[in-house]
C-alpha cells in the first residue's frame, strides 16, 4: 500500500475524530466555530503524530527532534487552516459548517506535503 495512501487513511480516522470534537463543541457545547476548531485539532495533533509515525511513515528516528518538527509543520498548517476558516465564515460568508470542512482541506494537503518533505524525511545515510 503507498504512503500517500496510508496518509489518506490516517487523515480519515483523524477527520472523524478532529470533526467530531469540532462539531461536538460547536454544536452540542454551543462554543464558537473558533474556539471549537482549536479544540479539535488539538485533539487531532496527538493522534495524527502517533499515527503518521507509526503507520504512515514508519519512523524510527529521535521522537523528541521529529516531534518538535512535526509541532512547527502543525503550527504553520493550522495557521494556514485558521486563516482560510477566518476568510470562508467572515469575508466570503460561507456556512459555519462547509468552511470547517473547506479549511480542512488546506490542512491536509500543506501538512502532507511538509510532514513527507520535512518532519518524516528519511535521512540520506538511511536512505537504501
Amino acid at each position: 500500500m503507498g504512503q500517500f495512501f496510508r496518509y489518506i487513511i490516517v487523515g480519515v480516522a483523524n477527520s472523524m475524530v478532529g470533526y467530531g470534537v469540532i462539531f461536538g463543541c460547536m454544536y452540542l457545547l454551543g462554543l464558537s466555530p473558533e474556539a471549537s476548531n482549536v479544540a479539535g485539532y488539538a485533539v487531532g495533533l496527538v493522534v495524527s503524530y502517533v499515527l503518521n509515525r507509526t503507520y504512515t511513515f514508519n519512523s524510527k528516528q529521535s521522537r523528541r527532534a521529529e516531534f518538535m518538527r512535526f509541532l512547527v509543520v502543525f503550527a504553520i498548517a493550522y495557521g494556514l487552516n485558521f486563516v482560510a476558516l477566518l476568510i470562508l465564515i467572515h469575508q466570503l460568508g460561507l456556512h459555519e459548517g462547509a468552511s470547517q470542512i473547506v479549511a480542512g482541506v488546506v490542512y491536509v494537503l500543506s501538512a502532507y506535503a511538509m510532514n513527507k518533505y520535512y518532519v518524516f524525511k528519511i535521512p540520506r545515510m538511511d536512505r537504501p
